[in-house]
């Protein structure tokens, strides 16, 4: 078989990140919610728990007016509630209603089960091996966008 050239395989690779993501925005509308909503609910109910406005920025990698607009229509919508954290005047903490529990049951609980019933499908080994080539693949990235990032930022413009 002959090797993939790059232009091949980032086309092929982003076709698949986009066509992921293309599945989570369907399921997001069919349930009524903006993109962003339902990552809070999704990231909520995998928390198990309370989580900070903060953390859902980070775990989410969206910009704080993005998230901080979602949980506001949430909030107005009787879902949730933004409790102070103590020793924070800007951070919230993010906890559901009961409302906000049972939008959870109806959206983001049937999406964990979907999610299950597809890694049951797969292998132990094609699980480990995604696992383990995505955090390989990562992990270059991350290494790339550094070395990218300090030559750019000494004002050297390499190609």
């Amino acid at each position: 078989m002959e090797e993939m050239n790059f232009s091949v395989f980032i086309r092929m690779f982003n076709g698949l990140y986009k066509e992921s993501g293309g599945i989570y925005h369907q399921l997001a509308r069919h349930y009524g919610l903006s993109d962003s909503a339902f990552w809070i609910l999704y990231t909520l109910r995998e928390a198990e728990g309370p989580v900070t406005q903060k953390q859902l920025c980070q775990e989410l990698y969206l910009s704080k007016q993005t998230v901080n607009s979602a949980l506001k229509n949430l909030e107005g919508a009787g879902y949730l509630l933004l409790e102070s954290v103590p020793g924070s005047r800007k951070n919230k903490r993010v906890c559901l209603t009961q409302a906000g529990e049972a939008l959870l049951q109806r959206t983001a609980d049937p999406v964990f089960a979907m999610e299950e019933r597809a890694f049951l499908r797969l292998t132990g080994e094609e699980r480990e091996a995604i696992l383990r080539l995505g955090r390989r693949h990562l992990d270059l990235l991350r290494e790339e966008a550094k070395s990218l990032l300090t030559a750019e930022n000494r004002g050297e413009r390499d190609a």
